[in-house]
């Protein structure tokens, strides 16, 4: 890792990874189930949230994780893994925020989320570029 772009790119990946395969497997094993009913899958092809975690923990937070490993191997992989990883972040919370029927619109939690999956995308390609 050379530049400040780059680290702050690993941190942002792993940050995003711990966070989504956490939540992923706190969504398949029921422990926000207090916090999430199933009434809120209403508007969704699912009816339990056994896919939606798994697409949490594995597709995004997968994504994030093979991001921060190859940042820290190679910056011109490493960059458009991150790439990848931020739109994989962003496109999920944006559908989620789109789809799920909590109430209207997005939550402070889901622009943090949306907002970084974009600067993920963006220092990823930077990083891409600059390799």
């Amino acid at each position: 890792m050379e530049t400040a772009a780059t680290v702050v790119l690993f941190a942002l990946d792993v940050f995003v990874a711990v966070t989504a395969i956490g939540g992923g497997v706190a969504l398949l094993t029921g422990l926000e189930r207090a916090r999430f009913s199933t009434r809120i899958l209403a508007r969704t092809p699912f009816r339990s949230f056994v896919v939606p975690g798994l697409l949490l923990a594995v597709g995004v937070g997968g994504s994030a994780a093979f991001a921060a490993v190859s940042v820290i191997v190679d910056q011109a992989s490493g960059g458009v893994a991150s790439l990848i990883a931020g739109l994989v972040l962003a496109g999920f919370v944006a559908i989620e925020g789109w789809i799920i029927e909590e109430k209207p619109g997005y939550t402070v939690t889901e622009v943090i989320y949306l907002v970084g999956g974009v600067v993920v995308a963006a220092l990823g390609a930077l990083v891409w570029r600059a390799a």
